[in-house]
C-alpha cells in the first residue's frame, strides 16, 4: 500500500490525527510532526452532520431524555449547543483529506469516513468517493454520528465494503469532550467496545479501536479492559493509544497488552483536539516508560504500524 520506512526509536507513525481545517493546516500538521520526529500520520476524515441537533426533531428528543436521566439540575438546550458546536468544528470532509494527502504523500494516509445514520444510498455513494479519492481506510464514529453498532445495517454494507477493498476500520471507542462524557447519553454508550464484539469476531477486516477502548474522563479502565479482552480473543483487532497514552504507564495495562501481544499496540495521538498535549508529549510518555521494553517502544510507536500499512 505504501513504502516502508526506516524503524528506530526516533521514528514514529502516528496512526490517529485529526486535520480539522479551522484548527490546523497541512503545513502547521507537517511542522509539528517534523518537530515530534513523525514520519507519517494517517489523517482522519468525519462525516458529520453539523446542524442534524437542529433538524432531526426525534434525534434532539432522545438526546434531552438522555440528559433529564443524567440530571435535572442541567441546561438542556445549554448543552445542546455546546454538542452543535463540537460537530461544526469536527466535521472534515473525504475531499480534504485526500486533498491534504495529495499534498504531502509521502506523509500522509488517508482514512475517508461515512455517516452510517444516513440513507443507503447515501452510504454507499460516499463509500464510492472514499475508494475515488484513493483513500485507505474509514474512520466510524457512533457519538458524533449517532447510530447503534449492532442495529444499524450500513455497519455491516461498511465492513463488507471495507474487507473488499482490504481497508482497515478505525473506530472511536470511548467517550468524548465535553458534553459528550455524560454517562447516560445513549450514543456514548454505544461507543463501548462491547457493542462491536459480535461483529469484528465475523468479518475479516482490521479494526482499530481508538483510545485503548476508553477514553474519557471516568471509567475508562472498565471500557480499556473490554477492548483488551475482545483484543485477546480476535487477531484482527488493533488498538491505538491515542488520548489515553498515559495506560500505558499503567503496571497492570501493560500486564494485560503483553499477554494480547505488543504487535496490536498502535501509537496514536489525538491532534490537536487533546487540549494541553502534543504529539511529542505523547511519543515521550512511551519513550521515557521504565515498564515497556525497547523492542516494545519500537513496536509500538513505528513497526506495528508499518506492518498493518504496507500490508
Amino acid at each position: 500500500m505504501n513504502k516502508p520506512l526506516d524503524s528506530s526509536l526516533s521514528s514514529v507513525f502516528d496512526v490517529h490525527v485529526h486535520p480539522i481545517r479551522s484548527v490546523i493546516s497541512a503545513k502547521s500538521l507537517i511542522d509539528e510532526m517534523d518537530r515530534s520526529g513523525v514520519s507519517k500520520a494517517v489523517i482522519l476524515a468525519l462525516d458529520l452532520e453539523p446542524n442534524i441537533l437542529t433538524t432531526d426533531l426525534k434525534l434532539r428528543e432522545e438526546i434531552i431524555d438522555d440528559l433529564w436521566a443524567y440530571s435535572y439540575f442541567i441546561n438542556p438546550e445549554q448543552l445542546l449547543d455546546s454538542m452543535t458546536r463540537i460537530l461544526q468544528t469536527g466535521v472534515t470532509s473525504n475531499d480534504q483529506v485526500a486533498e491534504m494527502r495529495n499534498s504531502y504523500p509521502d506523509r500522509f494516509i488517508g482514512f475517508g469516513s461515512v455517516n452510517p445514520s444516513k440513507s443507503k444510498s447515501y452510504v454507499s455513494s460516499i463509500l464510492d468517493e472514499i475508494l475515488l479519492l484513493g483513500l485507505h481506510g474509514i474512520k466510524l464514529i457512533p457519538t458524533l454520528q449517532f447510530f447503534h453498532p449492532q442495529k444499524n445495517k450500513n455497519v455491516k454494507r461498511i465492513f463488507k465494503f471495507a474487507a473488499k477493498q482490504n481497508w482497515p476500520i478505525l473506530i472511536h471507542t470511548g467517550k468524548d469532550p465535553g458534553p459528550f462524557e455524560i454517562p447516560t447519553l445513549r450514543y456514548v454508550q454505544y461507543s463501548h467496545p462491547r457493542f462491536w464484539e459480535k461483529l469484528v469476531k465475523k468479518t475479516t477486516v482490521k479494526v482499530i479501536f481508538a483510545h485503548l477502548g476508553g477514553f474519557g474522563a471516568t471509567d475508562d479502565e472498565s471500557w480499556i479492559n473490554s477492548a483488551l479482552d475482545i483484543a485477546r480473543n480476535n487477531s484482527n483487532i488493533f488498538l491505538d493509544t491515542s488520548a489515553v497514552t498515559y495506560a500505558l504507564e499503567d503496571p497492570n495495562t501493560v500486564a494485560k497488552l503483553r499477554d494480547i501481544g505488543f504487535d496490536h499496540v498502535l501509537f496514536g495521538s489525538d491532534h490537536p483536539v487533546v487540549h494541553g498535549t502534543s504529539i511529542e508529549h505523547s511519543k515521550n510518555i512511551i519513550l521515557k516508560s521504565p515498564i515497556l521494553t525497547e523492542e516494545e517502544k519500537r513496536m509500538i510507536l513505528f513497526e506495528n504500524a508499518q506492518k498493518l500499512f504496507s500490508s
